[in-house]
């Protein structure tokens, strides 16, 4: 059984979370946990949702945790109703392309 979720609407801001998305600015210490000062992915962020891109407005370590990423992106505005993979991309290396959002209107 899957764990029941709130489809996102087309043109809202939603929040990734992943690891794996590298250095940050300033660079941050090796598994302690982040303070609420933060630290930004030293290079951008980009993501397609649908293989459509989506705007990504930011990309940080995640306060209180150590290694924990969250990436905010905005669903584009185009999207039919369906499920949509989720493809972020940093440096030329991409998420895999299996975590799918549901879009509903």
């Amino acid at each position: 059984m899957g764990t029941p979720t709130i489809p996102a609407k087309p043109g809202e801001t939603i929040i990734l979370w992943g690891t794996g998305f590298g250095p940050t600015t300033p660079a941050a210490p090796v598994g302690v946990e982040v303070p609420p000062t933060g630290f930004v992915t030293a290079s951008n962020v980009t993501a397609t949702i649908g293989g459509q891109p989506a705007a990504v407005s930011g990309a940080a370590l995640s306060q209180g945790f150590a290694a924990l990423y969250q990436i905010v992106v905005t669903v584009p505005a185009g999207l039919a109703n369906g499920d949509y993979p989720i493809v972020a991309t940093i440096n030329g290396a991409a998420s895999p392309g299996n975590v799918m959002l549901t879009a509903h209107q």
